[in-house]
């Protein structure tokens, strides 16, 4: 580690060295004619005791004029300590909702930009502070050091930009937005198999409770930047004599990316002919599934949310169906018909409630404790002969890896919710997704 630290360090010196030559005496201390990391490593002990010695003295005598650009981010940035250390806007879901509201004007878009400009750098800040305290061996994975670089760069194109004043800013503001979150679409499954891969390297609690924290900040900066690309999309389509009608019933309807009358029954429709589709190109056939229960219920919730725990939930419902279908198959000489997929959908006053149910022989009760720790997986996938992870034709599917539940459950407690499974052990298994409606006034202070 110590080795790699001089190398990096080493051109910095020797463009300090050529610019004075008052240090020479203090530089020429720190070298010999054996350099001091080929000596750590025929010496490991006793180089090891002046590694600070030497890491003092080199600090003194580095220039202080702004270091030039580095071709990748070090672990060790003034720049992510000075931003990670100032405190984070409370930010309520109650006053996401009111930002909002219509009519939206001018002033009040500029005004949330200008609290993006403030926040997102603190906010990435803090996650990349949260991956650079990973142990070293798991940050050498290159999923992780490619998430923890990606992660970095946003950083550094956040804190740089300007402070939003005018509508031309807002704009390259919105542009900005977009592609950083473009850029972060796939960082959960590089997450994953990274976390596969190193599992050996760190234990279920703390792996369990870093990425608790990161999923938790991950759903919160996207919240953030995706109400506003959806606010600037919404102002511009209210200020377009040409959508002006649409833009009504749509305000009406959306606030933001919040879907004031979502219906039920059809979002689970749509996600559950989506999981069938994929089933069948994956697996060349699926189970058939059905929807009773309350079928005109509509609530307000976030769409994007709703569709990410219900593909997951139906993923595991479709392929446990299957598998316990070419079980019976197998042994027996007769075809063995899929078993369908049963689901259930009601509300109360202030909440709506999903159930799941499947026929595909439940959950063993030796690893039912465990069915929601991350890279925990039953799947038929296993590890290749180097030890790397299985990697699904979708990248951006979490598939075989063990995250799928987890992140299920963090998505439905977020905001209130709850997720529970009951299993039948030989029989099959009930998911049960109860969530919140977020109306305006109904909401208790979440913080996002």
């Amino acid at each position: 580690m110590y080795i790699r630290w001089a190398q990096k360090l080493r051109p910095q010196l020797a463009r300090h060295v050529r610019r004075t030559s008052t240090h020479s005496s203090s530089i020429a201390m720190l070298g010999s004619d054996v350099p001091w990391e080929t000596a750590a490593l025929k010496e490991p002990k006793r180089c090891a005791g002046r590694t600070a010695t030497r890491h003092r003295a080199l600090a003194a005598h580095l220039p202080t004029e702004p270091e030039e650009p580095r071709g990748e981010p070090s672990f060790y940035s003034e720049d992510v300590d000075r931003f990670a250390c100032i405190d984070q806007q409370p930010v309520t879901l109650q006053r996401l909702l009111e930002t909002c509201q219509p009519p939206l004007t001018r002033q009040r878009l500029l005004e949330n930009a200008q609290f993006l400009c403030h926040e997102r750098p603190v906010r990435y800040a803090r996650r990349v502070q949260l991956l650079a305290g990973l142990p070293y061996i798991v940050n050498l994975n290159p999923h992780i050091n490619a998430v923890y670089q990606a992660y970095y760069a946003n950083f550094e194109e956040a804190r740089r930009f300007p402070m939003v004043e005018s509508l031309a800013d807002e704009r390259r503001f919105v542009h900005m937005l977009a592609r950083q979150s473009q850029s972060l679409k796939h960082i959960m499954p590089q997450i994953a198999r990274g976390f596969f891969e190193c599992r050996r390297y760190f234990g279920p609690e703390p792996r369990r409770r870093f990425l608790d924290q990161l999923v938790k900040m991950r759903i919160g900066l996207r919240l953030l930047t995706s109400q506003h690309i959806a606010l600037y999309d919404q102002f511009q389509a209210a200020n377009a004599a040409v959508t002006a009608v649409a833009a009504a019933e749509d305000a009406d309807r959306y606030q933001g990316i919040v879907d004031n009358h979502l219906r039920l029954a059809d979002m689970v429709r749509v996600c559950a002919q989506g999981v069938q589709a994929t089933c069948e190109m994956t697996y060349g056939d699926a189970p058939d599934f059905s929807i009773d229960g309350q079928l005109d219920v509509a609530f307000c919730y976030i769409p994007s949310h709703l569709d990410y725990m219900l593909t997951e939930l139906l993923k595991n419902a479709f392929r446990a169906s299957l598998a316990r279908a070419e079980a019976a198959a197998s042994s027996s000489s007769n075809s063995s018909s899929v078993p369908p997929v049963a689901i259930t959908v009601s509300k109360s006053d202030s909440r709506v409630a999903i159930r799941i149910r499947d026929c595909g022989g439940g959950i063993p009760s030796h690893i039912h404790d465990r069915v929601f720790d991350y890279a925990f997986t039953t799947s038929e996938h296993h590890d290749s002969p180097d030890g790397s992870a299985p990697t699904p034709a979708d990248p951006s599917a979490i598939s075989g890896l063990g995250f799928g539940l987890p992140m299920t459950k963090i998505y439905a407690e977020y905001f209130g919710g709850s997720l529970n499974l009951i299993s039948l052990e030989g029989y099959g298994c009930d998911a049960f997704l109860e969530l919140p409606s977020i109306k305006l006034n109904r909401t208790p202070e979440i913080q996002i």
